[in-house]
């Protein structure tokens, strides 16, 4: 019997444990996951907020695992290393036929910021939520006249974040005195031009305070820019990924940290990477976002090519494309862009909203049969 191993529990991981379940494979498969739950990173928006729950963004791995592919083994442990067709934990050591890796990044390490909280972990992201609650207590009980909130990154996650926290501020009549402030060198480099002067006009418009520039120096609860100081009482970072030490330490071919894939996902021959621990590109060469979509994609296809290595057919070459991008400014409000065609409201937020809902909702059934 071959054996098939997953590393990573994401978008990425979980859909290629799918595909691999549909095949009905006479196959042991196993996915390693250094946490115990499946963290829908792309909705800490909303949980940060208090607009969604621990449990609306987590789901048991081993329950989920088990849902999936009854047959299939769940591992809680951290991958360090790929040495002669095993994976080599901290506690324990599988062997495996074909390896999918699908670890997913962590958020870029800028020395600068390295006091600063981030948002891909799930325990970042409730320390974030817990603070911010904190904040949001101590001006409705009038223990405090002004504070500021810094978040560092002007991509979706941050930009997403911001908005989320403004709206909050704002149904709360606190917006006089609690100050958004979102610092960023690069803005949404995903969209147009266009689409991103509309999105900046938006967030203005909400209150939040945007700076297109770079942070000097920070001391003391103290942001220094090119013209003036900040002062904050919550700041975290959104400041883009980089590959994680597991990564970074095999001997696989690498850009910029990340593993080069050929046009198959594969880095060996029985060895597959899928989401943001890849450098992906689409069938033009141009390289793809780090996204939900692209993670899921990417693991159908992995698991696709396994499947056609067990049965000595031949691979499919990796069609992944961008099919559209949906930015939630708020509860009630997002910007969708797809192609040539963008547009923005409460329609578009209903848009977010159900792709998140179409992702999890399934999911949950399983697990809950």
């Amino acid at each position: 019997m071959k054996s098939i191993c997953i590393v990573g529990g994401g978008y990425g991981g979980i859909k290629a444990l799918e595909v691999l379940a549909k095949a009905k494979l006479d196959a042991k498969v196993t996915l390693i996951d250094k946490n115990a739950y499946h963290y829908m990173q792309t909705e800490s928006y909303n949980f940060i907020t208090s607009n969604i729950s621990l449990k609306d963004i987590t789901l048991s791995l081993p329950h989920l695992v088990n849902a999936i592919n009854k047959e299939a083994f769940f591992v809680q442990d951290e991958a360090i290393s790929i040495k002669e067709n095993r994976v080599i934990c901290k506690n324990n050591t599988i062997e495996f036929d074909y390896l999918i890796l699908a670890v997913g990044s962590i958020t870029k390490q800028i020395t600068i910021f390295k006091d600063f909280l981030e948002v891909k972990e799930l325990e970042n992201a409730t320390k974030i939520k817990e603070k911010f609650e904190q904040l949001l207590l101590a001006h409705l009980k009038k223990k405090k006249e002004f504070s500021s909130i810094v978040i560092i990154g002007g991509g979706s996650s941050g930009v997403e974040i911001a908005a989320s926290m403004q709206d909050f501020i704002n149904d709360l009549k606190l917006d006089k005195e609690i100050s958004i402030i979102l610092i960023a060198d690069i803005f949404l480099a995903e969209l147009d031009h266009k689409s991103r002067k509309k999105v900046l006009d938006i967030l203005q418009n909400m209150g939040i305070k945007v700076k297109l520039t770079l942070v000097k120096r920070v001391q003391d609860n103290r942001i220094w820019l090119d013209n003036e100081i900040i002062n904050f009482d919550l700041a975290f970072a959104a400041t883009g990924i980089e590959a994680n030490e597991f990564i970074k330490n095999l001997s696989f071919s690498k850009e910029n940290g990340f593993l080069l894939v050929d046009e198959y996902l594969q880095v060996a021959p029985n060895i597959f990477a899928v989401g943001d621990c890849a450098l992906i590109k689409d069938e033009k060469g141009n390289i793809l976002p780090p996204t939900a979509q692209i993670a899921e994609q990417s693991g159908v296809y992995a698991a696709k090519n396994v499947i056609n290595l067990l049965f000595n057919k031949p691979m499919q070459k990796a069609r992944i494309k961008v099919y559209g991008l949906v930015i939630a400014l708020g509860n009630k409000f997002a910007v969708a862009k797809a192609k040539n065609f963008y547009f923005e409201g409460f329609l578009a937020s209903l848009g977010k909203k159900a792709i998140e809902h179409y992702y999890k909702i399934p999911l949950k059934m399983k697990i809950n049969q």
